[in-house]
């Protein structure tokens, strides 16, 4: 949400209020049996405008603190990206490495999705598929459709995955349908939203994004109270500014004599 606009909801709240106060200044010409009247309008005004101009803030709440955080901090983020092996990793790759702000970028884990692996070749696979390339550190079968495969940094996924798909149906007849690598771009904080806008568009998706920033904000989220609970509490703020306009005379007279007792007990 735009600074602006922010500022113009706050704006609009603070009217909302303003008017609870004007009504409740004309008590004295209302007459005080509708003290009840007041104390109503008060807490519905400041349920609407809670609803319609603070909660609209309240939701973008993380997102403004983002803002903040990573304009202040010079500490990095890691995102997470899922590339397909049937586009042309190696220039995705090099594409986001080339982008400002990011500092390193690392491929790691392949996610391979194949036909059906059989339970007696589970524990076979797991030991074998290490020796199908040397660029393959470790596979694990998670589901008899889903091989979960590491890979030395630096390599090239499309190579390992061509070289591990002759192998499987080869040694096994299973086949590869798909298989998508996880990426890890380490970046600068304060460039974290100018390098997802430049992310190579229809190549790369962002699943995740990791680092003391994020950290920040689920802690912001964990510690901030709910929605409806501050619409609610704008409710009784409306009410507490409409006994502020009701009594306003009698709080200002309150003050004057606590001044003038203060000030007389200065003297004495």
């Amino acid at each position: 949400m735009e600074t602006i606009f922010v500022i113009i909801m706050i704006i609009l709240f603070l009217l909302l209020m303003a008017f609870i106060f004007s009504t409740a200044l004309l008590t004295p010409l209302i007459g005080k049996k509708n003290f009840l009247f007041v104390i109503g309008l008060g807490f519905v005004v400041g349920l609407i405008g809670g609803a319609f101009f603070i909660a609209p803030v309240y939701d973008d709440l993380p997102d403004m603190a983002r803002g903040i955080y990573m304009s202040t901090t010079d500490q990095q983020e890691t995102i997470t990206l899922n590339i397909s092996t049937d586009s042309d990793v190696n220039k995705a790759i090099a594409d986001v490495r080339n982008i400002p702000g990011v500092q390193s970028v690392d491929s790691g884990e392949i996610t391979v999705k194949t036909t059906g692996i059989s339970s007696a070749w589970k524990s076979n696979l797991e030991s074998r598929i290490p020796s199908a390339n040397t660029n393959i550190t470790s596979a694990t079968v998670v589901s008899s459709d889903t091989l979960m495969v590491q890979i030395k940094p630096g390599s090239d996924p499309t190579e390992v995955i061509k070289k591990l798909k002759s192998w499987l149906v080869l040694i096994s007849g299973i086949d590869i349908k798909y298989s998508i690598v996880q990426v890890k771009v380490v970046v600068d904080a304060s460039q974290v939203d100018s390098v997802v806008k430049q992310l190579p568009q229809g190549e790369v998706v962002v699943t995740e994004i990791n680092g003391p920033v994020e950290k920040e904000i689920q802690t912001l989220k964990s510690t901030i109270p709910a929605k409806n609970n501050v619409i609610l509490f704008c409710g009784f703020l409306g009410v507490l500014v409409g006994l502020a306009g009701m009594f306003i005379d009698t709080i200002i007279s309150g003050f004057k004599g606590l001044k003038n007792r203060l000030r007389k007990k200065k003297v004495d």
